[in-house]
Formats: structure tokens, C-alpha cells, sequence
């Protein structure tokens, strides 16, 4: 007889044939069973667990990274031997950057005695600057070239606070001053390292733009690094960036994408033709002068030399000026430090500096940069021209200290 399960025809089966069947799924039950048991040591299968732990882990460990306004970034690095995976940290949004640096930078205001108008005696002028505060206690980091000739400095804080500053110390070869005001518990700024800096790497400049707009934050990128460039006649090695500089900037801060403090910004091009062409110190050229600057108010080991010179212009004597002669600039020796270097060389006032080593001199400014070459102790041969007569002296550079 046939039916069927839902409505489906179904057929019986005789006995012997269903005990068969029987025996037969028995023994496929066994073999079935015997491949799983097998299968529990396979190589394949543990091989799967063992990848797909690690992977967990990795899923977790980017649950606890930072969100979305810190990204994070998976590099392979090599050691040289095995590579390995880290996780790195691209940093902060800028409006994060800003909030964190922001209160680490300072509006400057000094008063210079400048000239004289005739018999109305000095006058005073006025001019801005910014800083980056270094310590909880009020040493401030700044240019310069920002309190250069400077009689009274005055600083505001982020929160508009205003108070008086002494100037600690200065290093017109790095453009750098120290200055420091009586303060507590401020907000220093978290020091980064220059020295790791790539072309296009994002970074935001903080300052006093035209000592009007404190606060004011400019993005930008890492434009180029180590640019050398000259600097009020001063060669300097600095970070190039296009983020916005006015004057007023200098000795503001240029922040990473951490929110380090990887520069001082020092310098514009002022070409009216030329846009985001910004300058700063590199941190890691001026740790060593801003430790001592702060400890002790002077640079160690810069070379000193014990002259004063003005620039002269020396005609030749056989043809004159008006007949086809030339013309020699070059530097003139108006006193001597007593004690000094070119003391004890034998230089004289009225002395011409033509040479230092094999470095022509033309100016004041040629002087000092061929100097800014060596430190305290080092030797040097000086081309002297005294009563029309040229002769060599051996000069030891004494050191800088300032009185």
C-alpha cells in the first residue's frame, strides 16, 4: 500500500530489508563519529582557532584606542630582523591642539629708548612680540630680537592677566631670550621633538599677531626642514611652514598634531609677492642655550673676541676712487675689552679686520657670523691691515659673558 505525508504517496517496506537499513546508518553514525574525533586534533582546525584569538585581541585593543578625534594609524616597522605592528598616535583635531596649547602662549609688550629729536632728548617706542611659557614658575621662552633693547617688558597671560618680566637672558645667534615673570602655577608647554618633523606634517603656529589678536591659532603644514636661510644678517637653521605669520608672531609656538611644542616662530618673508613663507627655531637646536639661559643668563662656551668695530670703507691709494680705483669694505677696530682675545693677540684700535681664517670681512654683521663659527678656546688666524702695511695674528677666543 502507498500513501503519502501531506498528501505525498508513501511506501512500506519489508522486514528484513529495514533491518538492513538499520545496520547500514549504524555503521555510518560510527564512521561519521570516528572523522569528528580525528578531526579535533587537526592541524587546520587548531591553526584557525589559534589566528582568530589574536584577532580578537586586536578588535579589542582598537575598542580601547583613542575615538575618532584622535585617530590612530597601524604602521609595520622593521627592526631589521622581525617586523612587528604599532599602533600610532596621528593626534589631536586642531580645535583640541588649540585648547591645549593655547595657554602656554603670551602677548608681549615692550618700550624701547630710541634716538633723540634734536635737543628734545630720547624718545621711547613701542612694540610686540609673543612667548611660549617653559616653567610652572614663569620662565617664558620668546625671540630675541622681540625684547632687543627692550627697558621695560610686559607680558599677558592667556586668561588676561598682566604682569612686569625681567629679561633672564638672551642669544642673538639662535634669535633666543629668556624672560621671566613672578608667577605660579601656569600652564608650561609640553616640549616636543623637532628632530622627527616630515614635510607635510600638519602643525599649528599660536601667537600675538600685531600685538593686537592674542590667541590667535594659524594651521598650516611642515613646508620644509633644516631650510638655512640668513636672518638680520644672522644664518640660522629653521622649520619652514605656511601656516599664517604676521608680525607679531615672534616667539609665539608652533604645535605638532600632538600638541608639542616643536618650534619658536622667529621669521617672515615680507615680500609682497610671497605667501606662507613662515620660519621657526627648531626645540631640539636650543635646549642646551635655554637650560642655560635660565640656570645662569648666558649661553656657555660662545666665542668672544674683546673689540668693538665700525663699519669703514677703505679707498686704494694709487688710482682713487674718480680714476678707475676700487673700493675695500671692511670692519675697524674702535676699542679693545681689556683682558680680551684681541688684547692678548696684539690687535690695536684703528686696526683693519680683513679676514677671519679664510672668511673675507665686510661688514660688523660679516664679523659676527664668522665668529658665531667657533666656541670658547678655539683658534683662529685674523688678517690685520695697521698703517697701510697687511700682517697675520693667531687669535684664542675667549668666552661670552655677559656683564
Amino acid at each position: 500500500m502507498y500513501y503519502y505525508e501531506n498528501g505525498k504517496q508513501k511506501t512500506s517496506v519489508a522486514l528484513p530489508v529495514f533491518i538492513c537499513c538499520v545496520l547500514l546508518v549504524a555503521l555510518i553514525g560510527v564512521a561519521v563519529g570516528l572523522i569528528l574525533t580525528t578531526g579535533e586534533d587537526s592541524p587546520s582546525v587548531v591553526e584557525g582557532i589559534a589566528t582568530a584569538t589574536p584577532a580578537t585581541e586586536a578588535s579589542d585593543s582598537a575598542t580601547e584606542a583613542p575615538q575618532t578625534e584622535t585617530p590612530v594609524s597601524t604602521l609595520t616597522v622593521s627592526d631589521g630582523s622581525t617586523n612587528y605592528t604599532s599602533m600610532v598616535t596621528e593626534g589631536y583635531t586642531r580645535a583640541q591642539i588649540v585648547e591645549m596649547c593655547a595657554p602656554s602662549v603670551v602677548g608681549i609688550d615692550v618700550t624701547m629708548t630710541s634716538g633723540s629729536y634734536f635737543y628734545y632728548g630720547s624718545y621711547e617706542t613701542t612694540g610686540s612680540g609673543s612667548g611660549v611659557i617653559l616653567t610652572t614658575d614663569g620662565y617664558i621662552a620668546t625671540c630675541a630680537h622681540v625684547v632687543d633693547g627692550a627697558t621695560t617688558v610686559t607680558v599677558t597671560l592667556n586668561d588676561d592677566s598682566v604682569y612686569p618680566a625681567t629679561i633672564i637672558g638672551t642669544d642673538a645667534r639662535n634669535d633666543l631670550a629668556i624672560i621671566k615673570i613672578e608667577a605660579e602655577n601656569l600652564q608650561p608647554a609640553t616640549i616636543g621633538d623637532s628632530d622627527m618633523l616630515t614635510v607635510g606634517e600638519d602643525v599649528i603656529a599660536i601667537g600675538n599677531p600685531l600685538g593686537e589678536l592674542r590667541g590667535t591659532a594659524t594651521s598650516g603644514i611642515i613646508s620644509a626642514v633644516n631650510r638655512n636661510i640668513t636672518v638680520e644678517d644672522v644664518e640660522m637653521e629653521l622649520v619652514q611652514t605656511d601656516a599664517a605669520i604676521s608680525p607679531g608672531n615672534s616667539g609665539g609656538g608652533l604645535f605638532d598634531s600632538n600638541g608639542h611644542l616643536i618650534g619658536i616662530v622667529n621669521a617672515k618673508v615680507s615680500d609682497e609677492d610671497a605667501e606662507g613663507l613662515g620660519f621657526a627655531i627648531p626645540v631640539n637646536n636650543v635646549i642646551s642655550e635655554i637650560n642655560d639661559l635660565i640656570s645662569q643668563g648666558y649661553v656657555s662656551g660662545r666665542a668672544y673676541l674683546g673689540v668693538y668695530t665700525q663699519n669703514v670703507t677703505v679707498q686704494n691709494r694709487n688710482y682713487g676712487m674718480f680714476y678707475g680705483g676700487s673700493a675695500t669694505n671692511c670692519v675697524q677696530v674702535s676699542d679693545i675689552v681689556e683682558g680680551g682675545a684681541a688684547e692678548a693677540a696684539g690687535i690695536e684700535v684703528g686696526d683693519l679686520i680683513l679676514a677671519v681664517d679664510s672668511t673675507q670681512i665686510s661688514s660688523n654683521s660679516d664679523l659676527s657670523a664668522a665668529i658665531n663659527a667657533y666656541n670658547a678656546g678655539d683658534q683662529a688666524t685674523l688678517t690685520i691691515q695697521r698703517d697701510g702695511s697687511q700682517f697675520t695674528v693667531t687669535v684664542t677666543f675667549g668666552e661670552y659673558i655677559p656683564q
